[in-house]
């Protein structure tokens, strides 16, 4: 669960490089007194997961939020998050500015999402989760079919994990190995619970119930099994048919 998001910045006046670039003041920062480096952290008022397939919009905006305060604050995209320099320890110069727990739209406020978050070769932070998630759920779709046989739940497990864990290893810094096993555990299981041979046959039974009619003309043309008409990826999104095509107009999907 993300309860905060932490920034390295790596120069001196780091603790007040939200004060400097226009953005709220963090829960607390940590100087290292030797250099003036810090980290500074953002207490967030509703933790979330990241990895959960069903919660891919909050993973999506925090994404951009977090890739877009990296920018303002000019802080390390390489920074993994992992470990982080502890407010409560003496050798640090810690403070603690306000006890506010902020929600993603307040922290929104204060930023230019265009563009955010990053995506290829310049992925960092919660964007890595997005760019799993997004890859190898499309993927998934489709290729969950090659696997239908009696028992199939761990060779897909399998292939699903390694397909996960060779995107991840072309990230700068990839996520850790429990980060690659749950995010591959969420969509291999939201698979198998949604693309299954059963309901694939209602699916083509009921779209042959309705005779293919267009404007009260039968239609020649046959379903295309990889098309979005098909597939209906808003229904996997948690969306509206709309704002699908609406965020894929953007650039979003």
């Amino acid at each position: 669960m993300v309860t905060y998001l932490v920034f390295d910045i790596d120069r001196q006046g780091a603790v007040l490089s939200w004060y400097d670039n226009d953005l709220p003041p963090p829960y607390w920062s940590s100087k290292n007194p030797e250099n003036g480096h810090g980290h500074i952290a953002y207490r967030l008022k509703v933790p979330f997961s990241t990895s959960d397939i069903s919660h891919l919009e909050p993973i999506r905006y925090a994404a951009a939020i977090e890739s877009a305060m990296t920018t303002r604050l000019k802080a390390d995209r390489g920074f993994a998050g992992l470990l982080t320099k502890n407010p409560l320890h003496r050798h640090w110069q810690n403070e603690f500015w306000t006890d506010h727990e902020y929600t993603l739209d307040e922290l929104a406020e204060y930023l230019d999402l265009r563009g955010h978050p990053l995506r290829g070769s310049e992925v960092s932070g919660l964007g890595r989760n997005c760019e799993l998630f997004e890859n190898v759920r499309r993927w998934a779709y489709k290729a969950i079919r090659e696997y239908w046989a009696p028992n199939y739940k761990r060779a897909w497990n399998s292939a699903v994990y390694e397909r996960v864990e060779a995107l991840n290893g072309q990230f700068h810094v990839p996520l850790p190995v429990s980060e690659v096993k749950a995010i591959a555990k969420s969509i291999a299981n939201w698979t198998y619970r949604e693309f299954t041979p059963e309901k694939f046959r209602q699916s083509q039974a009921n779209k042959g119930a309705k005779g293919g009619k267009i404007g009260g003309k039968i239609s020649k043309r046959k379903p295309v099994e990889s098309s979005e008409r098909t597939l209906k990826p808003w229904d996997a999104l948690g969306i509206s048919r709309a704002w699908y095509y609406k965020k894929k107009k953007l650039g979003e999907i």
